[in-house]
């Protein structure tokens, strides 16, 4: 298979209370690493991006490591590439299980490297089995540039809308807003992702997840739909005659946890994957697979773990 990754690259800083990591590989590096490592043998890997010249030799370096990810379509920008200091409360914060559902975090962001464009990625649509876009940053891609995509390309995209519901202010902070084109951006895509304070903010509107996911569903654009919920599992939504079910998995608890930063790119990337092999077939089988890569992520270091996701799968 060929499978391209469309992302913002980034460096994170992960700040927990009075300790503070090193500088780490971040944004869209999670998914495209843990794509590379789980379909070795099976897929090659293109990621889609650009990546600022400031670390351009500091990632593709990385990259190199990884025989099966093809850097034909990465491009070198003179625009600084993003850095993200993330805040949490403790060592063990993902969800905030108040009313509101918000992660138990803050943020703060440089600007966003430059998003990609249709060109940039065209003369791929003709070969690729699947596409995985993940709104890294939000603006990793243009609506305008992904409806071209989405016309040119028949295959499965899987889409991760993240923060595509994050606005960035000039002074760095991000806040979640509705999104104003979210029918737009949501049907582009074959399967979709959100995590509950995305899920429940995206269209503005004072209704149910539940309300929301049938509102997508209906559409027939959208095949399933996947709701990450951090302590509380993951849910999916597939529509059964003229209203949409609803599946759950419970959390898989991470002995050796470490970091909760992006398990939600590998749960993408690992969804991503199995339905690519199964041709959507049949997307339970591919949350549950998800379900327990992002939980072996938590027990990793960063990006640069990641290359022991499948060697943990079989311990």
């Amino acid at each position: 298979m060929k499978l391209a990754v469309i992302g913002e690259p980034c460096m994170d800083y992960i700040h927990r209370g009075s300790e503070t990591t090193e500088k780490q590989f971040g944004g869209i590096l999670y998914s495209l690493v843990s794509l590379a490592v789980i379909s070795k043998g099976n897929a090659t890997v293109y990621p889609v991006m650009n990546l600022g010249e400031d670390e351009f030799e500091n990632v593709t370096g990385f990259l190199s490591r990884f025989s099966n990810i093809d850097q034909s379509y990465i491009r070198k920008t003179k625009h600084k590439t993003r850095v993200v200091n993330l805040f949490y409360k403790d060592k063990d914060s993902v969800l905030n299980v108040s009313t509101k559902k918000t992660y138990d975090r803050e943020e703060n962001s440089t600007q966003p490297t430059l998003p990609v464009e249709y060109e940039q990625v065209k003369d791929a649509l003709g070969f690729l089995d699947g596409i995985l876009v993940n709104l890294v940053s939000g603006v990793d891609i243009t609506l305008d540039s992904l409806s071209r995509i989405r016309k040119d390309f028949g295959g499965y995209i899987h889409m991760d809308l993240h923060n595509l519901v994050m606005q960035t202010f000039p002074d760095g902070t991000r806040k979640q807003l509705p999104v104003k084109d979210w029918q737009q951006w949501v049907n582009l895509c074959s399967t979709l992702q959100m995590n509950e304070s995305e899920i429940s903010i995206l269209t503005g509107d004072n209704v149910t997840e539940y309300e929301t996911a049938g509102k997508i569903l209906k559409e027939k654009k959208v095949n399933s739909i996947v709701v990450t919920r951090g302590r509380s599992g993951v849910s999916l939504y597939e529509m059964k005659d003229t209203k949409p079910e609803r599946a759950d998995l419970p959390r898989i608890d991470s002995p050796k946890f470490i970091d909760s930063t992006g398990c939600g790119d590998v749960f993408a990337a690992s969804f991503f994957y199995r339905n690519s092999l199964t041709k959507m077939e049949d997307p339970r089988s591919a949350m549950q697979f998800a379900n327990k890569m992002a939980s072996i992520n938590a027990s990793l270091h960063g990006v640069e773990g990641l290359p022991h996701l499948i060697e943990q799968e079989t311990t």
